[in-house]
């Protein structure tokens, strides 16, 4: 039985499948009888880019040994031993094309993979049992190193930096036209993580950054464990720039010391802007944010918007708590005013929350807030209200981008009260639940969407109208006005409702770049008695930009049961 073993070293020469150009734009090579993968390996291994058209015959004969070398170490490479070839030249229209005419024969067949690695198995369990190169396949040398390679991979992101191969061989029977691959892997001792060393600086606290990281001195070494941490200090927002190094020339004990390199963005930032929208007209906004009031991180914030319909002042004090990735305090002072055609209100608030991320990916919201109202519906007197409102909320959302997702969903749950003479003039109780949902289909997106809402309370029109429910607008039953639906009284008036129900679907696909169509149905109502549910509904077309801030979008819709009379609506933001 005639055998070839070929050792690890000898296996550089079978690179594969290399990008580049089989020929030089002058001399051409042409190949016959090999299928289609033996031909693209066969031109990315030949190289005819020292000839040209007007070369020597003699320089050209000289050339075709070199050739047919490459062409047996192309065949050879996807395991074709048993190749017969015959390479000629010839000129054709005044340049060289060099004929290959090729008979690969039966590829070798791997009949065995021996794949052991001496300890820590489990954290190579994935690589063995998922090898590239497995018994029954055609040998495929290119796979045969992608074996060693992924061990190697692997060994280093988890730390495993004196990782070597005991044994790595390829042994060929040639009678048989069968394969035997064998490695033996050693990945050595696991290192751990040494101190990290966080610059040091005025602003902030070391011992608050330390808060964000979760990997402490003397955890196991893991690639996934430094870009969590550093994708936990990107997203704690104090930092423009986050850089890592494990410092393996200063290894002691088998433990790596890293440099935590933090640039901080800018204490103060002040922003200006604007926009329209049809709910509330054009809008003017001033932010002001200041991003470490406190070595410990605290934040302090001024918000401010005006528009015809709604105009806001807003203060906000955040402080992180205990691990302040998922759980912060915040105090918020703020007012409101807003005039439509079914209220005008005028609203102060005073609020405390506490918000987490609990372990399931929800973010929780408890929170306490004492609202003042002084409001007025339709033409009546003007009426107030002071409510102590405790509440919680759950949200999650999930989507394959934040901007512009093709899949994803976003729920939104709240449930908060007040009680009569605890510091309330009014009683009541209400439930609201939003959801969105993206979904990829044929060409575009469907996007779909609901909102819900119940009150428990003797006479909603005691509440303010800012707890009240009125539908229609952009984000609502599009083709009505903003907040121009809900139950009718005596009179004719819209008056807020004790429930809501809203729902939407929604396609849209792309006509250019940055450019969508979209059709849509809405429907929905606000209304005080599940028996007389009036379901207004409208139908429409739009166009979305997709701007570099978000989409923006125009809307055409119709209102169904009102004469279908049409209304144009703009808004913009993220679609979850």
């Amino acid at each position: 039985m005639k055998r070839l073993r070929l050792l690890t070293g000898a296996l550089s020469c079978f690179a594969l499948l290399l990008p580049g150009y089989a020929f030089s734009q002058s001399v051409q090579l042409t190949i016959s009888g090999a299928g289609e993968e033996l031909s693209r390996n066969i031109r990315a291994h030949v190289r005819l880019t020292s000839l040209s058209c007007d070369a020597s015959q003699s320089r050209v004969s000289n050339a075709l040994p070199r050739v047919r070398q490459q062409i047996v170490r192309a065949a050879r490479a996807l395991g074709y031993y048993q190749l017969r070839h015959l390479v000629s030249a010839s000129m054709v229209e005044g340049c060289w094309v060099i004929n290959t005419e090729i008979e690969s024969g039966e590829p070798v067949t791997v009949n065995s993979v021996d794949i052991e690695v001496l300890n820590n198995e489990a954290f190579f369990a994935s690589a063995v049992s998922n090898a590239p190169l497995q018994v029954g396949q055609q040998l495929n040398q290119q796979s045969y190193e992608r074996i060693k390679g992924q061990l190697n991979s692997m060994a280093v992101e988890q730390g495993f930096f004196d990782a070597r191969l005991i044994e790595s061989s390829l042994e060929l029977d040639l009678e048989s036209n069968t394969a035997a691959a064998t490695v033996r892997f050693d990945p050595g001792e696991r290192y751990r993580f040494g101190a990290f060393r966080i610059q040091e600086q005025t602003e902030l606290d070391t011992a608050f950054i330390s808060r964000y990281m979760e990997t402490e001195s003397d955890d196991y070494f893991s690639s996934e464990a430094l870009l969590e941490l550093r994708r936990s200090l990107d997203e704690s927002l104090y930092f423009s720039r986050v850089q890592i190094v494990p410092l393996h020339d200063q290894t002691v004990d088998h433990r790596v010391p890293l440099d935590v390199l933090l640039s901080l963005r800018p204490q103060h930032a002040f922003t200006l802007g604007g926009g329209a929208t049809t709910d509330i007209g054009p809008r003017l906004r001033a932010n002001y944010e200041n991003r470490y009031f406190t070595p410990d991180g605290h934040r302090f914030t001024v918000n401010s918007s005006a528009s015809p319909v709604r105009q806001q002042l807003d203060f906000g004090y955040e402080i992180p708590l205990a691990d302040p990735r998922t759980q912060r305090l915040s105090f918020d002072l703020g007012g409101m005013r807003e005039d439509v055609d079914a209220f005008t209100t005028r609203t102060g608030k005073l609020g405390a929350s506490y918000t987490f991320i609990d372990s399931h990916g929800w973010r929780r919201d408890y929170s306490l807030n004492f609202q003042h109202d002084e409001y007025q519906l339709n033409d009546d007197q003007e009426e107030t209200s002071d409510l102590l409102i405790p509440g919680i909320s759950f949200t999650r959302t999930e989507a394959d981008d934040t901007l512009y997702p093709t899949r994803g969903w976003r729920l939104y749950g709240k449930l908060h009260g007040a009680q009569q003479d605890i510091l309330s003039t009014e009683s009541f109780l209400q439930l609201n639940v939003v959801g969105k949902l993206v979904h990829s289909f044929g060409p575009g997106r469907f996007l779909l969407k609901f909102e819900a809402g119940t009150t428990l309370v003797d006479d909603v029109l005691d509440l303010p109208v800012s707890l009240q429910y009125f539908s229609g607008g952009d984000q609502s039953v599009r083709g009505y006005k903003y907040q121009s639906l809900g139950p009718i009284n005596e009179l004719g008036e819209v008056t807020g409702g004790k429930h809501q129900l809203v729902t939407g679907i929604e396609y849209d696909f792309g006509i250019r770049p940055n450019w969508k169509l979209a059709v849509f149905a809405d429907a929905g109502n606000a209304f005080n008695d599940f028996a007389d549910m009036d379901f207004k509904k409208s139908a429409g077309v739009g166009v979305r930009w997709l701007s570099p801030i978000g989409p923006i979008r125009v809307d055409l819709a119709s209102a169904l049961d009102n004469d279908n009379k049409f209304r144009i609506h703009i808004s913009m933001g993220p679609d979850l």
